[in-house]
């Protein structure tokens, strides 16, 4: 069992973290949709950015662990994630308008089933953007080992 989720552990927890942004933007959506009688286009985006606040802090920090904290490295990362997020957007709004407004479908139904269509979509665009830092990351250090080691021995 602990092998299996060694393998799949970033999926696990990110499919964790992913559920309870999915659940957060339901939320919002909902609120603002349904009871401050938002349009859906702005109640879906706005619940989007709420949402994908909340998804980059735990995808940062707890699902890829990226703790290289350099003030360009966090720019560019966020940069990334958001960039990434705003086609998974276009793709939410899309959704949503074809099962609301094609399809007549319940709001929140296309909303849930929106959630998990574009969760799946952002796992893996996700996962390059941090481990990608993290892997450059661990060169540099490991080039700074090997330089210091070669100093050593040359003293």
């Amino acid at each position: 069992m602990m092998k299996i989720y060694k393998r799949y552990r970033n999926f696990i927890i990110y499919s964790l973290f992913g559920f309870l942004a999915s659940i957060l933007n339901v939320i919002v959506f909902n609120w603002l949709h349904n009871h401050a009688q938002v349009t859906m286009l702005i109640a879906n985006t706005l619940a989007w950015f709420v949402a994908n606040l909340f998804s980059f802090i735990a995808n940062k920090s707890i699902v890829f662990k990226s703790r290289y904290q350099e003030p360009k490295t966090f720019i560019k990362e966020i940069t990334l994630f958001l960039s990434q997020r705003i086609l998974a957007l276009l793709l939410d709004n899309i959704l949503m308008w074809a099962g609301i407004n094609w399809l007549h479908w319940n709001n929140l139904i296309v909303k849930i089933i929106d959630q998990i269509i574009v969760g799946l979509v952002n796992y893996f665009s996700t996962q390059a953007i941090f481990t990608h830092e993290n892997k450059l990351l661990l060169q540099r250090l490991s080039a700074m080992r090997k330089k210091t080691k070669q100093n050593d021995c040359n003293h």
